[in-house]
């Protein structure tokens, strides 16, 4: 599923505010056509947990994380691409 199909405009417009995990790569996708019954998000969760923008500024607010979530995408390979990797011995053990 599309990561932009998951919300309708109406549904959308029930939020009093919006975040992302990433708001380069959400403006980046809004250029090419995705988003675009989204209001621009008020901050990326990087500068709320930072102190930078406010979080929850009401106990009624109701608020949306929009997360493109393509790191999820990557957590979700990085096992196949481990096993295959090690499967042809190929890689270098990195010390922590």
């Amino acid at each position: 599923m599309d990561f932009d199909s998951y919300w309708s405009a109406a549904a959308i417009a029930e939020f009093d505010t919006v975040t992302t995990d990433d708001l380069a790569q959400f403006r980046y996708y809004r250029t090419v056509g995705y988003f675009r019954h989204m209001p621009d998000p008020c901050a990326d969760l990087g500068e709320i947990v930072a102190g930078l923008k406010p979080g929850r500024e009401r106990a009624g607010e109701r608020t949306m994380a929009m997360n493109l979530g393509l790191a999820l995408d990557d957590m979700a390979v990085a096992p196949e691409v481990f096993r295959l990797a090690q499967e042809k011995g190929l890689g270098t053990w990195l010390p922590l």
